[in-house]
């Protein structure tokens, strides 16, 4: 299937690295990809991903510096830990799922402002991070094929906003996280995602992991490091806006 026969993908108005940043976050929750480790169905280790750019669609009045080139994720228990850098890792933001508190988390670090924000996981209800993301749909696809070592399927994710560009995805159930996308605007994918292309905010990005790994998690990963500050969603919504 062509998405392009649905979808009509455009060029996308300019954006800055931030604004990058978070639509990396977005696609990100949950997708993997990359060396093969033995066994699978592993339940509790990482994923560490690559990121590489066409620069021939970067924006203009943009830093390269700012952009993140790797995201990790950590998993235990269906709990999970999405992180990015940008700035040079002078600021981070990441995002977690505890299913043990039932909460979600924002964290954000931005020089030596370390800030938090948390809400309640609800069933069929996406945490603030997702709030901004366009609306999209999923059309799964027969093809099966192999990615190194995985057993695959794929499927391709259309905005409903013709300006905004679809983009593919390879997914495998032969990681043994339960319900890896629930409370995402990804639940329709029935397994750990693995590798896509995406143009979003003018960056044409190709993504896969670099490295899978089963290993011992730490359950502090999934809590609020003790020098984090509470915030409200209005202050996480300002410090958004200050960096666009």
């Amino acid at each position: 299937m062509d998405c392009r026969t649905s979808c009509t993908p455009q060029r996308n108005s300019f954006a800055n690295g931030f604004q990058l940043l978070i639509a990396l976050l977005w696609l990100f929750l949950l997708a993997s990809c990359g060396q093969v480790i033995k066994p699978k169905n592993f339940a509790e280790g990482y994923i560490e991903y690559s990121i590489e750019y066409d620069d021939s669609l970067q924006p203009q009045n943009f830093n390269a510096n700012m952009r993140p080139n790797k995201m990790i994720i950590k998993f235990k228990d269906s709990n999970t830990i999405n992180k990015i850098e940008g700035l040079s890792g002078a600021f981070s933001f990441a995002f977690i799922q505890n299913n043990k508190t039932q909460k979600a988390y924002i964290l954000i670090k931005l020089l030596n402002k370390k800030l938090y924000y948390q809400e309640d996981l609800s069933p069929n209800a996406f945490p603030f991070a997702y709030n901004n993301m366009p609306k999209f749909t999923l059309h799964k696809l027969p093809d099966n094929e192999e990615h190194m070592g995985y057993s695959c399927k794929r499927a391709i994710a259309c905005y409903s906003d013709s300006t905004l560009n679809p983009f593919n995805i390879l997914y495998t159930n032969e990681i043994g996280i339960p319900n890896p996308n629930a409370n995402t605007p990804f639940h329709d994918i029935d397994g750990i995602m693995l590798k896509f292309s995406a143009i979003m905010f003018n960056h044409k990005m190709n993504v896969q992991a670099s490295t899978i790994k089963a290993a011992s998690i730490p359950d502090e990963e999934f809590f609020i490091p003790r020098d984090y500050e509470e915030v409200g969603l209005d202050v996480v919504k300002d410090v958004i806006d200050l960096l666009k």
